[in-house]
């Protein structure tokens, strides 16, 4: 078994601006993990001799600071892929996997005006084995200042979580794991956004927030508020928390 990563840094001038490159790969060839070769319990019992998963990665990350951009793109093929099948019982693939992916995070700000994004789009040759959304969204906007002659500061705002449809993994609770659907039981999940509104306030060693989580809850159909199958997102609820530092 092994594991090699290396990365290379490169910085270079664009116009008036320090552009930051950074290349990446890694290539490994590791036994699956211990407990899907081996497990015994009173529901499920199992022991497998799998061959080693064979994986190698190549990624790029370009940071521009200045305009508060970061993209990021890789590919990773997959040989041997080690899962949980349609009845919770480990599985190996006997073809090679691709896995295509690409982040964009893109930060603005006017005044005292923010909006944070982080966008997420990623492909899979085998969407029945390896199921995952095409697009993963986040999106923060907020205001952040300072009151009472600047001691108190005070972050204000609303964020937003999306994923398109993709049939998720199930959850079984006697093995506590994650593992394709049941053939008979498919469900799509996503194509639901999660709403939070939030204010975060700090006066010197003293920060309090308070956040209402799922606010959009009943504002549209909620045929798709799940995280899981048969899961369903937690309702809406107001959180409140108190953080006090204590020192000299």
């Amino acid at each position: 078994q092994f594991k090699l990563k290396g990365d290379l840094d490169l910085n270079f001038r664009l116009w008036k601006d320090t552009v930051s490159f950074i290349a990446r790969a890694a290539i490994s060839n590791t036994l699956p993990a211990f407990y899907l070769r081996h497990y015994h319990s009173n529901h499920f019992y199992w022991d497998n001799e799998f061959d080693k998963e064979f994986r190698s990665r190549v990624e790029g990350e370009l940071n521009i600071q200045r305009w508060r951009t970061n993209l990021k793109a890789g590919v990773e093929n997959i040989k041997n892929y080690t899962y949980l099948n349609q009845n919770a019982l480990p599985a190996q693939a006997g073809e090679n996997i691709q896995v295509i992916s690409a982040t964009l995070n893109q930060d603005f700000k006017l005044g005292i005006l923010h909006l944070d994004n982080e966008v997420t789009w990623q492909k899979t040759s085998n969407e029945k084995i390896l199921p995952l959304p095409q697009l993963s969204l986040y999106h923060n906007l907020y205001i952040e200042t300072k009151l009472a002659k600047k001691v108190l500061s005070v972050q204000l705002g609303a964020d937003v979580r999306y994923f398109s449809k993709y049939k998720a993994p199930a959850y079984t609770p006697a093995i506590q794991q994650y593992h394709l659907q049941a053939d008979d039981d498919q469900v799509d999940i996503g194509g639901y956004p999660i709403v939070n509104v939030y204010a975060n306030l700090q006066l010197k060693r003293t920060r309090f927030f308070v956040m209402m989580y799922h606010v959009n809850q009943g504002m549209m159909s909620n045929a798709n508020s799940f995280l899981s199958p048969h899961y369903p997102i937690n309702p809406r609820m107001l959180k409140l928390g108190l953080s006090w530092n204590f020192y000299d």
